[in-house]
């Protein structure tokens, strides 16, 4: 019986590898994120959205290729799967030199456009995308690349609601250390953006303005420099939130984080540790 244990794990060492150069593997991934976390009124150990993630690609001939993308969150904390509506990123698509299509949960155009250097925070941010969908569900996307110039558009249309729930067009626009993105949003409430980065010298400066309308105007800003972030968000209808964070490359995957983040009210943080695999 041993014997056989053997063989068998040594064809599955010399298959797996043949499967996965023909484009037929599954790789396993994911992060998990466990802290103390000081919530303003007491202390708990906290989960800050770790997560479990599957993802595969097969060759289709011509250029094309399928893709897919399934995570699930996980509370490292409780030790339990995480349901509900967009916990996290389950898509497929296909994808050429044409660009991409893809359908599922994935991350908005809003997000890759504006909302993306708004908030770079680890657990506390987000307070100026006031109408920024991070993860959107039942979603369809397309995007291209032209030369320094991404584009892209989504549309989500849930069931039980309208045929279109909200269309999204933006782009991204990239040369040498600077980023520029854009973004319009036809929904119930119409939303709008513009955002930019900056990286130099080691230093790294980004911010947006997002308006809602008949809603919140909004903008952030954040600077980041060996390891320190700063944050700063406002919108029309909340004071300003401060938030600064520091991470520590422990190596091997591991990074420690510590977080702070006060409303002009409330000062809450967490001390976290933090595994990729």
């Amino acid at each position: 019986m041993q014997k056989k244990l053997i063989a068998a794990a040594v064809a599955g060492a010399l298959v797996a590898p043949a499967a996965m150069a023909d484009g037929h593997g599954v790789a396993v991934s994911g992060s998990i994120r466990t802290g103390v976390e000081y919530t303003g009124d007491d202390w708990q150990v906290a989960d800050n959205f770790s997560r479990l993630r599957f993802k595969a690609s097969s060759d289709l001939g011509n250029g094309q290729s399928a893709y897919m993308n399934y995570e699930f969150r996980v509370n490292s904390a409780q030790g339990s799967i995480v349901t509900g509506n967009t916990q996290r990123l389950s898509y497929v698509g296909i994808k050429g030199d044409w660009g991409s299509l893809s359908l599922g949960a994935q991350w908005s155009t809003a997000f890759n456009t504006v909302g993306t250097f708004i908030d770079k925070t680890a657990r506390y941010g987000g307070a100026a995308n006031v109408c920024v969908q991070y993860r959107m569900k039942d979603s369809v996307m397309l995007s291209t690349q032209l030369g320094g110039l991404s584009l892209m558009a989504d549309a989500q249309m849930t069931a039980g609601g309208d045929s279109l729930d909200r269309g999204t067009v933006g782009g991204l626009f990239s040369i040498g250390g600077l980023s520029l993105g854009a973004m319009y949003q036809s929904a119930d409430t119409d939303c709008m953006g513009v955002a930019a980065a900056l990286n130099i010298a080691g230093i790294g400066l980004s911010g947006g303005f997002v308006d809602a309308d008949g809603g919140d105007s909004a903008f952030g800003v954040n600077a980041s420099i060996a390891g320190l972030h700063l944050d700063y968000e406002t919108a029309d209808s909340i004071d300003g939130v401060i938030t600064g964070s520091y991470g520590l490359g422990l190596g091997g995957g591991a990074k420690m984080i510590v977080e702070v983040s006060n409303d002009g009210t409330d000062t809450k943080g967490i001390g976290m540790l933090r595994m990729d695999f």
